[in-house]
C-alpha cells in the first residue's frame, strides 16, 4: 500500500511539472475600469445641502501646484522630460529623472490642472507615498458619496465598494485627491490631485448631477493615436516605478512585443469583446510562437476602459493574477499596446546567452 501511495504520488509531481514546463506563457483574464460601468445621472434637485466633508487645502507639496502657471513647474523642477497628449483637453508633463520622484502634471491652457505622484519621494502632502491604510484613516474621512457645485451646477460622486477600497476621494475646497491603495501591502501607491473640472472629465467614478455635465469631444484619430503612444510609455514606466519599489529589476522595452500587445489591443477594441465575447482574439502565446521572440517564461495582463495608464497599472497591481504578473520576479523585458481604453502588457523572461 505504502508501494502504492508513493507511485501515486511520483505521478503527480511528474504531471504538474509537466504541465507547468509544457505552458510558460500565462495570460490573465480582461480585467475593466471605472470608465465601462460609470454612469452619469441626471437630477432634479429642488434644493442642495451644503457639503460638509470639505478639508483645507493643503499649504505644502505638490497639491499647491494646481492652478498656477505651468512656469512654476519648469521654476521648481525644470523642464518637463516629455510633453504627451491626453484625452480629456490637457498635456502631460512628464518628469521622470528617477523612480522615487516619477510624477506628471496635466497642463491645459498654461495651468496645472492635474498631478499624478507615485515616486516615494514626491511631497504628497498632507499624505505620504507608503503611508499605511490605517494612518490614513486617523485623518481623512472616507465618505461613499462628495457633492461639489460649479456655477449653478451640481455634481455628486457616488464611490462603490471597491472604490473605497481602492480609489478613495478625499475633497480639500476647490481641490481633489484619489488616494491609490495597494489593498495586498494596504498602503498608499500613488496620489492623483485635480481641479474640479478636470475630475469631472476624467468621470472616474458615477456622478449624479443637477445642470450641466461637463463633457470632452473625441479625439481625432491621429491625436488618439499619439495619445496612445504616450500612454504605452508610462504603463511601462509607472510599471519599473512599481517594481523598483518593490526590490524587483526593471523591465526593457522590447518593440516586437510591443508590436504583439498592440494588435491584442486593437483586436479586443474592434471586436468589442467586452460585449460580444464569440469573438475570438488571438493569444498571446500563439502569437509568441509565431514571431522570432526567444523567451523561457511570458505572461499577458489585459484591460479595457481605464481612462489612463496609472488607473490600468494600479488596477492590475490589486488583481490577483495580474499583480503576479506586474511583480514577477524573473521578468526581463516588457511590450505594452494602447487603443483607445484598451490595455494589454507583455511580459517575458529572455533566455540568458548560455540558454539561448
Amino acid at each position: 500500500m505504502k508501494n502504492l501511495f508513493r507511485i501515486l504520488m511520483i505521478v503527480t509531481i511528474v504531471l504538474v511539472v509537466f504541465i507547468y514546463f509544457d505552458n510558460p506563457v500565462q495570460e490573465n483574464e480582461l480585467i475593466m475600469g471605472s470608465n465601462n460601468s460609470g454612469q452619469l445621472i441626471p437630477q432634479q434637485l429642488v434644493e442642495v445641502s451644503e457639503p460638509t466633508n470639505i478639508f483645507d487645502r493643503p499649504r505644502e507639496g505638490i497639491s499647491t501646484l494646481i492652478g498656477e502657471p505651468s512656469q512654476t513647474l519648469i521654476d521648481m523642477f525644470g523642464k518637463p522630460h516629455r510633453i504627451e497628449p491626453s484625452g480629456f483637453d490637457y498635456d502631460w508633463w512628464v518628469y521622470n529623472d528617477s523612480f522615487s520622484t516619477y510624477q506628471l502634471f496635466g497642463i491645459s491652457d498654461g495651468i496645472v490642472t492635474q498631478a499624478f505622484a507615485i515616486g516615494n519621494d514626491i511631497d504628497v502632502t498632507p499624505y505620504k507615498i507608503g503611508q499605511t491604510l490605517t494612518d490614513i484613516y486617523r485623518f481623512t474621512l472616507v465618505q461613499s458619496e462628495i457633492t461639489m457645485s460649479i456655477d449653478s451646477n451640481t455634481y455628486t460622486f457616488s464611490l462603490t465598494e471597491a472604490d473605497i477600497n481602492t480609489r478613495i476621494l478625499v475633497q480639500f475646497d476647490d481641490l481633489f485627491a484619489i488616494l491609490y491603495i495597494d489593498m495586498d501591502d494596504q498602503q498608499l501607491e500613488a496620489v492623483r490631485y485635480t481641479d474640479a473640472k478636470t475630475l469631472l472629465k476624467l468621470k472616474p467614478y458615477d456622478i449624479l448631477y443637477n445642470g450641466t455635465m461637463i463633457d470632452v469631444e473625441t479625439p481625432a484619430s491621429s491625436l488618439q493615436a499619439a495619445i496612445d503612444r504616450a500612454n504605452e510609455r508610462q504603463v511601462v514606466e509607472i510599471t519599473n516605478v512599481i517594481r523598483y519599489r518593490h526590490g524587483l529589476q526593471v523591465l526593457e522595452s522590447d518593440y516586437a512585443l510591443q508590436l504583439i500587445a498592440r494588435n491584442h489591443s486593437e483586436e479586443m477594441a474592434k471586436k468589442n469583446i467586452v460585449i460580444n465575447e464569440t469573438f475570438e482574439i488571438p493569444k498571446f502565446s500563439d502569437q509568441l510562437k509565431e514571431s522570432s521572440i526567444q523567451f523561457t517564461r511570458a505572461a499577458g495582463n489585459t484591460a479595457a476602459f481605464y481612462f489612463d495608464a496609472g488607473e490600468a497599472v494600479i488596477g492590475w497591481l490589486n488583481s490577483k493574477d495580474h499583480r503576479a504578473t506586474l511583480l514577477g520576479e524573473w521578468y526581463t523585458h516588457a511590450g505594452v499596446g494602447v487603443y483607445g481604453n484598451y490595455y494589454t502588457q507583455n511580459l517575458i523572461e529572455q533566455p540568458t546567452s548560455k540558454e539561448k
